[in-house]
């Protein structure tokens, strides 16, 4: 015959190990995200820029929704699966490779303005290029113009390449993004070569020092 107190309280003693499990896991997860916060925290003299949280996904998705996000690009606008993926791969970097893309805020608004950052995307392009942190910014449409590409991915740079002591980065840029251009050369990239990636014509950039 089976005790029923004895079941009862081996069910118990279990549910109460399993709860004890979740709330650790849980204060693990809270502790480590705010360790990587304020490390990973970088303010200009008008945005605020962190690591990307599950929070934001709303307005990442909106963002990657949007058709003038992709003019430049293989692709077109991402579906809220290809969002959530890609948010999940950006906070990978800060995980794995202890550097990454940002989230960009409006200091005066607290709006999300967009991600800048540097990525290893794993692109299989070449000697110089892969193995590089990689820069990439973009900026949603509503908040172009107003110069933050710049501001932020200059507050990025300056973050990594002193977080890693990196000598090279570099950036890949569609032939035709002249703003995008213009803002890797003012960040003192360099052209150096060029490549068909995915169907189009890419520059490729370096900064060394």
């Amino acid at each position: 015959m089976f005790d029923t107190n004895e079941i009862n309280e081996a069910v118990d003693g279990k549910l109460s190990s399993m709860l004890a499990h979740a709330a650790m896991r849980d204060i693990t997860k809270d502790v480590a995200k705010d360790l990587i916060f304020a490390e990973c925290f970088v303010e200009t003299e008008r945005l605020q820029l962190r690591p990307v949280t599950i929070d934001d996904l709303p307005a990442y998705s909106a963002m990657l929704a949007d058709p003038d996000a992709f003019t430049y690009s293989d692709r077109g606008p991402m579906g809220s699966d290809e969002a959530f993926t890609r948010l999940c791969r950006q906070v990978g970097h800060w995980t794995l490779l202890d550097y990454g893309l940002f989230a960009v805020f409006e200091k005066h608004s607290g709006h999300f303005v967009g991600e800048v950052g540097f990525g290893n995307f794993n692109r299989e392009i070449g000697q110089g290029f892969d193995g590089n942190p990689e820069a990439c910014w973009t900026i949603r449409k509503p908040f172009q113009g107003r110069g933050y590409a710049q501001e932020a991915a200059l507050a990025a740079l300056q973050f990594t390449e002193d977080r890693l002591i990196a000598t090279r980065t570099v950036a890949m840029v569609h032939h035709e993004n002249l703003a995008s251009i213009h803002i890797a050369r003012k960040l003192g990239f360099r052209a150096y070569d060029e490549r068909i990636y995915r169907g189009f014509r890419a520059i490729l950039f370096a900064r060394e020092y």
